[in-house]
């Protein structure tokens, strides 16, 4: 056992407290903390403009990948893409420029797609436009959101452009990180009506099935509505994340398993079986959840094309004969979203700007929102909306006990309530949930400045900046949610081999055993260390008091446990 973790153990045992003293900084060194001391690019958001479009065949990969690029446009143009992040407040690196960063190249008009009514169940609309360029992504790069800039250089609008994204995931060679965050890419394209159709009706009939082969177009969603702020902060604070999709997860269900923390950002409304599956398993093997947005997992899609294309009748008169199978909502298929997140979304706002959270009682009385300067009735304005979550009582299966509502609106007019919550699951593993899709906002104040996209979203503009006090809560929620379980059942026995220290079998497989200290009046001592049980010197006789914090993958430790005993000549 090295000698840092003694150390830490201590400072947490000497504390006593009910959440851990020790490590409750990010760690100082991951590849994000040194991702972000690069100097980052300033002037990357530029104006977006209809003379040039650009998608991207993948949506997600692996540093190393290549990502095939379609561009259209009658001028010359240049692609440049960055990274997004915190970079002193600088907000993104560029990482690549091509065919170079001095030089452009010809585009092609191309032909968008034909007005027409397709059948809804397809084929789905696709650009079908040929490969203009090829980004070789880097190895090195680290995984996270990639902005792509197809820039004007001739024409009566040069320096606008057209946008595209992808998100690298983390490859499997790394260290995992402790925290993943899962990208909502399904629900952009659910939203993306290029070429004048998507999962909605708002362009005329919707669609049974959408493409990823097209550029974003009208109300396809933004990651910068509602993600970017949620970004910005984790990567400014130096938190250990990696990101991925949803599509990836639907392709590896069993990698949320290697994080102590998944959090999905913004408006993820859409997930396949697999997706979910992957979810229900998380929270059955102790890995902690926080859900940033709201509405998430409402609807079930399959995935077509290889997963280039999604599908979901959004109906239960699918014609999949199998209830579980029909891609309609969660809660009409015997899955309800609130199983997971407790709340579950019962309307759309009727108001068309956000809305403010007040604390509770309970909330102010909660060790997260402890040093926050948040107290009962306090307001955290402009974070409810556009959609929001309200805690669900039924079915039974969406009752969690000793959950707490830690923020609530109380509803006005035709709208109905939201509730931010959080509770722990019996498999120890705790999620939070934020209720409100804005809730992000509370976290950085970036906004685009109505240049790269929207100021915010096309919805409602925020009203209020970040709040410190919010920034506070987050950060003492993720000391918790990146923590272990502490021990369950700590015992404390005087044994022939000395004092034996012993805890119920952890399920969670990033658990790397525990540490125990002893102490004697006002003195704490190193005794020993184990997975399930260890034995240490025996103290001299009288009343002892053991404590013991587990430790991860991370090295991370637990809040402490304590357990008495007396020790007999």
């Amino acid at each position: 056992m090295r000698r840092g973790l003694w150390i830490a153990v201590g400072a947490a045992l000497l504390c006593g407290a009910s959440a851990p003293a020790a490590g409750a900084q990010p760690p100082a060194d991951n590849p994000i903390v040194r991702e972000n001391a690069l100097p980052g690019s300033p002037d990357w958001q530029r104006t977006v403009g209809g003379d040039i479009q650009v998608y991207g065949t993948q949506i997600g990969g692996l540093p190393g990948d290549a990502i095939n690029l379609h561009v259209s446009t009658a001028y010359h143009y240049r692609i440049l893409v960055y990274r997004l992040g915190w970079y002193a407040g600088a907000g993104a690196r560029e990482v690549a420029c091509l065919p170079s960063c001095s030089t452009d190249e010809q585009g092609t008009l191309q032909l968008p797609p034909p007005a027409q009514t397709p059948p809804a169940l397809g084929p789905p609309i696709r650009a079908n436009w040929p490969v203009t360029d090829t980004l070789q992504t880097d190895p090195s790069w680290t995984s996270g959101y990639y902005l792509v800039e197809a820039v004007l250089t001739t024409g009566h609008f040069a320096g606008s452009v057209g946008t595209t994204f992808f998100i690298l995931r983390e490859p499997p060679s790394a260290t995992p990180s402790q925290i993943l965050v899962q990208v909502p890419v399904n629900t952009w394209e659910a939203y993306n009506a290029w070429g004048g159709k998507s999962l909605y009706d708002f362009t005329g009939t919707r669609m049974d099935v959408v493409s990823f082969e097209r550029p974003f177009g009208y109300l396809a969603q933004s990651p910068f509505w509602w993600e970017i702020q949620l970004v910005r902060f984790l990567e400014r604070e130096g938190y250990d994340v990696s990101y991925q999709t949803d599509v990836d997860t639907d392709a590896d269900p069993a990698s949320l398993l290697q994080h102590r923390l998944v959090m999905v950002a913004g408006h993820d409304e859409y997930w396949s079986w697999g997706i979910r599956s992957a979810f229900d398993t998380a929270l059955a093997d102790g890995t902690n959840l926080a859900f940033m947005g709201a509405n998430a997992g409402y609807w079930n899609i399959d995935y077509q094309d290889n997963d280039q294309s999604i599908f979901s009748y959004k109906s239960l008169l699918d014609p999949n004969p199998v209830l579980s199978q029909k891609t309609a909502m969660w809660r009409q298929i015997g899955h309800p979203e609130c199983m997971l997140t407790a709340v579950a979304q019962q309307s759309v706002m009727a108001i068309s700007h956000p809305l403010d959270y007040t604390v509770t009682a309970a909330g102010a009385a909660d060790p997260w929102l402890q040093g926050t300067g948040l107290t009962a009735g306090s307001t955290i304005a402009g974070v409810v909306g556009r959609e929001h979550d309200v805690l669900n009582p039924w079915p039974d299966s969406c009752v969690h006990p000793g959950l707490t509502v830690l923020f609530h609106y109380a509803g006005t007019g035709g709208d109905q309530p939201a509730d931010a919550v959080r509770y722990t699951a019996p498999s120890g593993a705790r999620v939070f949930a934020s209720g409100a899709m804005q809730f992000s906002w509370a976290l950085d104040d970036w906004r685009s400045n109505g240049t790269i996209g929207p100021q915010v979203n096309v919805i409602s503009d925020r009203v209020a900046p970040a709040d410190p006090r919010v920034q506070q809560f987050m950060r003492n929620a993720l000391v918790d949610l990146t923590s272990p379980e502490a021990p369950q059942n700590l015992t404390a026995t005087q044994t022939p081999a000395g004092l034996t220290v012993s805890m119920d079998p952890s399920t969670d497989p990033r658990a790397r055993g525990f540490v125990a200290r002893v102490r004697r009046g006002s003195n704490w001592a190193p005794l020993c260390h184990g997975v399930v049980t260890c034995t240490g010197r025996l103290p001299a006789p009288g009343p002892v008091v053991v404590g013991a914090v587990s430790l991860d993958a991370w090295d991370r430790h637990s809040a402490a446990a304590f357990a008495t005993t007396t020790i007999q000549r």
